[in-house]
């Protein structure tokens, strides 16, 4: 009962309430030097006028950059973000969903969709996003995926010079810090970057029958999804190191924290880029911090690295983005760009539950704070706590209209012996965008997407949810244990014949999903050009995923990793 009460305040209570719990517990570890927060930028080191560069967010992108710019010992570098520090929390793969009920999380909701997200009020489906060090990768399923080869030559064919993925492939290597033993020979891995990449600690026997299903039905087994995610079903390459999330924090941030000339300064809200209307030229930003508004200026460059929402938000709070959409707000036009247009992101069906004889760990609010579980990951980086979000298994198949579709398997349930898959659209026809709500920069910006506004979407997720049932209820390796789909009927989609395609139909708008992967919205050649330059802009780039042209075939978090070490490059090789 007392690990249940816990629970229930560390998903709705404040960071300080869920601190004192957690040492009300775990104090025997605490008291051995281990803190629940790592405390690195909580000092009280002044901020001063200027710096050379100041960066914006310290998710993937910033973290990066900061890290490679404070490389160069005269150059002064300043990371502001928004959130706080990480703490154990974060570190617990597992823990990933119930992150998104604490203020690690922005707690942004889409507008109401039309043909999806029927399961949330008024159709509004929550979009999480990271808020602290580390920005997304405190909260995301910590996948390593990069996406196709396509998917970067296709932004290169588009006049983006430089961003092939013979281009962007040694920005990959030179992040990867890759422990898998089978991949310590191959040129397409490394193992000497700052990303550390590993098999999840935890390997349940599911995941096994879920390879042989696939095999059964023709995939290629075993494969290196981060080569080719096609045709095949592997285990998960996870972002993690002796069982513990890696955020882009810990991969940049945390090594370099004792740098002279780099400035972390957290708890501290962007409000405004400051941009001469007359020469735009950047001069720095307006920032909140302890209630006071207060400026800093840059001596070289702003980089923008807040995401694919609030970097678009920032771009038109000041005077950057469509002219008539600031028009009618009262911002003063600097530069008229699609700022905020032609959003993308990877959505999908979270999750359809299956049952079988198998008996193992169960991970739900009466188990995820389980002393013994705890106990297990945190001394030795064992056991269930260190599955990202409960996955463990990645198909990739494609469909009948020749679309990418991730089939995941979370072999962790949350009662005994049921375990889910879930699809995900890996090249969705979808598009959204992000708009101000006012020029207010306090009030959240209005997010639309089209879930399953076009009609190639839907039938792909249908297709990706039959097929699911199918890997599992036709083939020997998981009638040995006797899985199938779980007789129960959604209960808004019972009036329909059981397993119908009308049925998954009504699943699909019902159990709509983001994967976090919004992106496009600064998108280069509209938006930025092939340098991350703000079209128009001196002294301002953007580096994050908003500057994809179209979502990669892959989870973001290495893709954006991969921009911030190309970015960076791309900084220092102009002013060197």
């Amino acid at each position: 009962m007392k690990i249940v009460i816990i629970f229930l305040f560390f998903i709705s209570s404040s960071s300080s309430i869920v601190e004192e719990l957690f040492k009300s517990i775990y104090g025997q570890y605490l008291q051995q030097g281990i803190p629940f927060r790592e405390n690195t930028y909580l000092g009280n080191k002044p901020i001063l006028r200027e710096y050379d560069f100041i960066i914006v967010g310290a998710g993937p992108g910033g973290s990066v950059v900061a890290n490679r710019l404070s490389e160069q010992s005269n150059w002064s570098v300043l990371l502001l973000e928004a959130g706080q520090d990480e703490s154990i929390y974060t570190d617990i793969p597992v823990a990933a969903e119930y992150l998104e009920s604490t203020d690690y999380n922005w707690g942004y909701t889409a507008e109401p969709a039309k043909n999806g997200c029927f399961n949330y009020a008024n159709n509004r489906c929550p979009w999480p996003k990271g808020k602290g060090m580390g920005g997304s990768s405190i909260l995301n399923g910590m996948f390593y995926t990069r996406g196709k080869k396509e998917d970067y030559d296709t932004i290169s064919e588009m006049g983006n010079f430089g961003w092939a993925y013979k281009d962007v492939l040694p920005y990959f290597l030179k992040a990867e810090n890759n422990s898998i033993q089978e991949y310590q020979n191959s040129s397409l891995h490394s193992q000497t970057g700052n990303l550390h990449v590993e098999r999840v600690r935890y390997h349940s026997p599911l995941v096994d029958k879920f390879i042989e299903a696939g095999g059964e039905l023709g995939l290629q087994k075993n494969i290196d999804y981060t080569v080719n995610p096609e045709n095949g079903i592997s285990r998960l390459q996870a972002t993690s190191r002796n069982g513990r999330r890696v955020s882009a924090s810990k991969a940049y941030i945390q090594s370099v924290k004792n740098r002279q000339n780099l400035h972390v300064a957290i708890f501290c809200r962007v409000t405004k880029i400051l941009i001469d209307p007359l020469s735009k030229k950047t001069i720095g930003v307006e920032f909140v911090k302890k209630g006071k508004n207060r400026r800093v200026f840059a001596k070289k460059e702003v980089i923008l690295s807040a995401g694919p929402i609030n970097s678009p938000q920032l771009l038109m709070l000041s005077g950057i983005g469509p002219k008539e959409h600031l028009n009618n707000l009262g911002i003063p036009v600097i530069q008229d760009l699609p700022v905020g247009q032609n959003l993308q992101d990877h959505y999908g069906t979270l999750a359809l539950e299956f049952i079988s004889n198998h008996t193992g760990p169960v991970i739900n609010e009466q188990t995820i704070l389980n002393p013994y579980l705890f106990e297990q990951w945190f001394k030795y980086g064992r056991g269930p706590l260190t599955v990202p979000s409960r996955v463990d298994g990645l198909g990739f198949v494609r469909s009948p209209s020749g679309k990418e579709i991730e089939i995941i398997l979370a072999p962790i349930g949350q009662t005994p012996g049921r375990f889910n898959i879930a699809t995900l659209l890996l090249q969705p026809e979808a598009r959204g965008n992000v708009t101000l709500k006012s020029k207010n920069p306090w009030h959240p910006p209005i997010m639309s997407y089209g879930y399953y506004d076009n009609i190639t979407d839907l039938e792909d997720n249908v297709f990706a949810l039959k097929y699911s049932v199918r890997l599992v209820e036709e083939t020997q390796a998981f009638k040995n244990i006797a899985a199938k789909l779980s007789p129960m009927p959604h209960p808004k989609c019972n009036h329909l014949l059981f397993k119908s395609d009308d049925y998954w139909i009504c699943i699909s708008k019902h159990l709509t999903h983001t994967y976090h992967h919004q992106c496009s919205t600064c998108r280069m050649g509209d938006v930025v050009n092939n340098k991350l330059q703000v079209i128009g802009i001196q002294g301002l780039r953007v580096v994050d995923s908003s500057i994809f042209p179209h979502i990669p075939s892959a989870h973001l978090y290495s893709p954006t990793i991969m921009v911030g070490e190309k970015a960076a490059d791309m900084i220092r090789s102009h002013w060197s």
